[in-house]
């Protein structure tokens, strides 16, 4: 019986139901007790009174909806939320060589380097070189609420708040013991999860004091590869097809059964052979393969394989995501301490500290060598020691000299990525009451945090270019051929068949690149609040606070990354620091109370300064209203300036890699070289916030509530990394314009017309972009009394109507002297992609769909409850960049044409819930269960070019059990 399978009997024989409902994301503030009401500042806002609504869009997120969902990390939990873009987990970033094991959060699909996370009204220390925080770090055994500002807050929390800020409240004022244990698994046996957490609470010295510890171990085995699941080993991927393809064809397609024919394992002979014996008619060297050491094949090709990199029918073939990890595993444990002290009747005293370490261990993609011309291909001399004796023989029946070899090499440089986060953060502030409703606190911070990042079995490409160049001595002796090299001990590398090589020379060949990245965070803060005077319609609130802030960033790597000498990624030292001084003032002014469609009627206006160090200062404001008409009917709005400065990265690392990119002056794919350049030049982006909505809860009908919001960002000066595709298009773009500019001048270029070639890209950063988006979010829910519990049904979505980048250039859409399209330009509205996704890094807008709805039914008791819940997500296309049949220009002769790239909808069904067992004298015992992709719905087609929104692992099962004493 497969592990799965025993799980869920082991449920079933529980007799667990379920209870749960990721819809409770949109659980009002307005449904916490009056008393709590007093106590909290409504995130979103810094002034203080009680009952007051914030006019910016919030959810508010309660740490029961957060454990009923069975979540081990509060991202995994937001990520279910439509207004945010799963941009950085575990499904997404399994790539990424130094965000792997991270969870980020992204609204809006606007960059989770927009999106502001901090712990109860503070900053959280980065935990990556780029701004984010990784919500692995927070343990969610001790969160009370998570708030979700869903609109700009930089006036009110600083920069970064562009798409909105996660403001993680921590509980700081249970008592006793609670822990929640869990284990989970995949219907197919894999992804083993076991999460441990554990808190305790007290108070002590008379109650004057206060002190809270919680901690968390969570560990997930992850899946290791492709081959794992039935959908993955479709191998659905594009296939680009030459420019001088059939006619009627167009330049690519989306296909399963794809596979490289380019880099076979083991080595296969590519291109033309240098034949100078014209007479044989052929390349006659063409397809030759050396499946295992001493063994030639000749290689069958398969449909569609003229022209193109790839085959769509031989089993031969390389699969393209050979050596990939399909989920990333995770290990992590965090502990958090807090403690309230009170000095005197009016005067608190508060510290903090907390670490964390989270980060994963996985296989990485290995290198294919594909290169048929240039530096980096594989040329095999006709005296290479290795050469098997049957090809030596053609070669020199054909007067051959030389051919070149493609091949992917899981036996040697098949990476292994191993990253961990180590942070920690300490804090201590004070609070005092001034008596007649004034207050202030004022605190200081300090957080480090440390990413070691270790790619092992990384190629050092001189020495590869060295060692698979051996000759044979007259003394029969194997040797690399450089001289130089052979000084320095060179050891011969054998290419010939799947693990042919000595290990010896694979030692020489591969080494281990290390890159140490310590970030750091000062903090000291003070605010005032307060409640100056009244109006005959209430209290006008205050708040007045400034803050300093320096950030720090060093980057330390082995002398073989710092000189260049991997096969990719290659990261530099850096080192720099900048300073941050703001300072800001908040009002809330009542203007109507208890009149006649008027039974209320605020404007909340705040205004900040900040002073950057590295680019000067910058003013953001916002300025909001709440009108409430009639009882149960309240409009809301804002208009708001926000910011986002340039982050450590930004400023001052350097990386280069290769990757796969379409040479748009002939349509062929192949891997080139892409640097990243930082800019010290780069100022802070500038967004123009708007949102209005309404929130019905109608006294006539107990128990319904709605809210609709529509919003509007448009952020100008965004920092752009773009994407190099997009530098390669306009860059030819630019020259069939015959004036080569920005785009041209990163890119080096070789030859000229359908001969040209990439020699490498440089991606600048730059103040030139912008991003746009606006669309709809909205939320119906019904409760009501039935038997002996509750139901409580409920509709929530976002409709993304655009999410547009603009380079800031405008370059159009070209078309060439027939009047056919060869790029879309340089303004692209990506909403409704689904493909294309990445990080979420600088312009980040890269796919999101159009819609996105939750939707629950939910029973609970005061001993059981049991809901399912759906989530759909709209259909769409995978590449807005690109044109298929349906499109008014498309043309199967352009470089951009498609056959078909449209990708359905798919809905997913979660069935989970809880058994109380023991409840009393304050002691609770408390079985779960979670069952995740109830139908077990596969990733939608071409699922290889598809991430972030579709499950990738299927049904899985989870149980636990939460106690408290």
């Amino acid at each position: 019986m497969a592990r799965g399978t025993y799980l869920l009997a082991s449920v079933a024989a529980c007799g667990v139901l379920a209870f749960v409902s990721p819809a409770h994301a949109q659980q009002a503030a307005q449904e916490m007790t009056a008393q709590q009401a007093q106590d909290i500042i409504v995130t979103g806002s810094r002034v203080a009174r009680s009952g007051f609504d914030a006019p910016t869009p919030t959810l508010v997120m309660t740490a029961e909806t957060i454990a009923e969902r069975g979540a081990t990390n509060i991202g995994d939990f937001l990520n279910e939320v439509p207004s945010f873009r799963p941009s950085v987990t575990n499904q997404t970033n399994t790539q990424s060589s130094n965000l792997s094991g991270a969870t980020f959060a992204d609204l809006r699909a606007l960059g989770n380097i927009r999106t502001l996370v901090l712990v109860d009204n503070r900053r959280h220390v980065p935990t990556s070189p780029t701004g984010q925080v990784d919500l692995n770090l927070i343990p969610t055994v001790l969160i009370e609420r998570v708030d979700v500002v869903t609109g700009g807050a930089s006036a009110v929390y600083g920069s970064d708040a562009i798409s909105g800020v996660v403001n993680v409240i921590v509980n700081k004022t249970f008592e006793g013991f609670r822990g929640d244990l869990s284990l989970g698994l995949s219907e197919e046996g894999d992804n083993f999860e076991r999460r441990v957490g554990l808190a305790w609470g007290t108070s002590f010295a008379d109650g004057r004091g206060h002190f809270v510890i919680g901690g968390e171990y969570v560990k997930s085995d992850g899946i290791d590869s492709f081959e794992e699941r039935a959908w993955s080993r479709r191998y659905d991927e594009s296939v680009s097809f030459a420019a001088n393809r059939p006619a009627g064809t167009p330049s690519r397609m989306f296909a399963s059964g794809v596979r490289f024919i380019n880099s076979l394992f083991g080595g296969v002979i590519l291109g033309n052979n240098a034949d100078e014996n014209p007479a044989n008619g052929a390349d006659v060297l063409r397809g030759i393969y050396f499946p295992d050491p001493g063994v030639v094949g000749s290689f069958t090709y398969g449909e569609n394989s003229g022209g193109s990199s790839y085959n769509m029918s031989s089993s031969v073939g390389t699969p393209p995501r050979a050596g990939h990890t399909l989920v990333l595993p995770i290990d992590r444990h965090v502990v958090m301490g807090h403690m309230d002290y009170e000095l005197s009747d009016s005067i608190g005293f508060f510290a903090e500290g907390s670490y964390g370490r989270s980060g994963s261990d996985y296989s990485g993609p290995m290198p294919r060598d594909t290169a048929v011309s240039g530096a980096r291909a594989v040329i095999i001399q006709r005296d290479n020691a290795f050469l098997p004796a049957e090809v030596a023989s053609i070669m020199d029946a054909n007067n051959i000299r030389s051919f070149v070899l493609g091949r992917s090499n899981p036996d040697f440089s098949s990476t292994r990525i191993v990253n961990f986060n180590s942070t920690y953060r300490l804090a201590a502030g004070l609070k005092g009451d001034l008596g007649n409703s004034w207050g202030w606190d004022a605190y200081v911070q300090y957080g480090e945090n440390k990413l070691d990042s270790q790619i092992r079995n990384m190629r050092i490409q001189q020495n590869f270019m060295w060692a698979f160049d051996a000759i044979r001595l007259p003394n029969g002796q194997i040797v690399c051929r450089n001289e130089t090299a052979r000084a320095q001990g060179c050891v011969p590398l054998n290419l010939f068949g799947l693990g042919a090589m000595s290990p010896e020379s694979v030692d020489y060949v591969n080494g281990t690149q290390f890159q140490s990245i310590t970030t750091t965070q000062t903090v000291a803060a003070v605010n005032l609040q307060g409640q100056p005077f009244s109006t005959w319609a209430g209290p006008v609130a205050f708040a007045i606070g400034g803050e300093y802030r320096r950030d720090s960033a060093q980057s330390i790597v082995d002398s073989l990354a710092e000189a260049g000498a991997y096969n990719f990624s290659n990261p530099a030292p850096y080192s720099g620091a900048f300073v941050t001084k703001e300072g800001y003032v908040e009002v809330l002014v009542p203007l109507a109370r208890d009149m006649p469609f008027l039974r209320s009627l605020d404007v909340n206006g705040a205004v900040r300064y900040t002073d950057y160090e590295t680019s000067g200062g910058v003013t953001t404001w916002k300025l909001g209203a709440t009108w409430e008409p009639l009882d149960g009917l309240r409009f809301r709005t804002t208009r708001s300036r926000d910011i986002r400065a340039p982050n450590s990265a930004e400023l001052f690392s350097v990386t280069s890699t290769q990757s796969t990119l379409r040479n748009p002056f002939n349509g062929v794919s192949r891997s080139y070289t892409v640097a990243f350049a930082p800019s010290a030049t780069l100022a802070p982006e500038k967004a123009n916030t708007f949102t209005i909505g309404a929130v019905v809860s109608p006294p006539f009908l107990p128990g319904l509530s709605a809210s609709v919001d529509y919003y509007n960002i448009d952020i100008g000066g965004a920092i752009a990394s773009f994407p190099a595709q997009q530098i390669l298009d306009n860059c030819y773009a630019e020259i069939q314009a015959g004036s080569p500019g920005s785009f041209c001048n990163n890119v080096e270029l070789s030859g000229s017309g359908a001969a040209t070639e990439i020699d490498s890209v440089t991606v600048q950063l730059l103040n030139l972009a912008s991003l746009k988006t606006r669309g709809v979010d909205f939320e119906l829910s019904y409760r009501f009394n039935m038997g002996p519990g509750r139901v409580t049904t409920r509709l929530f979505g976002t409709y993304v109507a655009e999410l547009t980048s603009d380079d800031g250039l405008g370059v159009a859409p070209s078309y060439n002297a027939a009047g056919i399209i060869q790029t879309r330009g340089s303004v692209i509205d990506r909403a409704g992609q689904l493909g294309g996704f990445t990080s979420g890094l600088n312009t980040g807008a890269t796919s999101v769909p159009h819609w996105q709805l939750n939707a629950s039914l939910n029973y609970e008791t005061s001993k059981w409850g049991t809901s399912l819940t759906a989530r759909w997500i709209d259909g769409g296309i995978v590449d807005a960049t690109l044109v298929q049949p349906g499109d008014p220009d498309y043309n199967p002769a352009s470089p951009i044409s498609v056959a078909d790239m449209n990708v359905n909808s798919r809905l997913y069904l979660y069935w989970s819930g809880n058994v109380t067992l023991m409840e009393r004298d304050g002691k609770r015992v408390q079985l779960y269960a979670v069952i995740n992709n109830l139908l077990d719905k596969d990733p939608p087609f071409p699922n290889t070019q598809l991430a972030g929104f579709y499950d990738r692992i299927g049904r899985a099962y989870k149980v636990g059990v939460r106690f408290g004493f």
